[in-house]
């Protein structure tokens, strides 16, 4: 979801929307776990490449 559409919908929330703020809060857990998944596996690649130096 583009960054213009979350904006759109965290206005309508605070303007009284609740569909617009259950939308915002499910599209904010989306990329919550987006931004885990790639710490995780970029943390996962760093441990990889650190072992194979050893």
């Amino acid at each position: 979801m583009a960054t213009d559409k979350l904006t759109e919908l965290l206005a309508r929330a605070t303007n009284g929307d609740p569909e617009a703020a259950a939308a915002f809060l499910r599209a904010r857990a989306v990329r919550v776990r987006a931004a885990e998944r790639v710490t995780s596996s970029a943390r996962a690649a760093a441990l990889r490449m650190i072992r194979a130096d050893g």
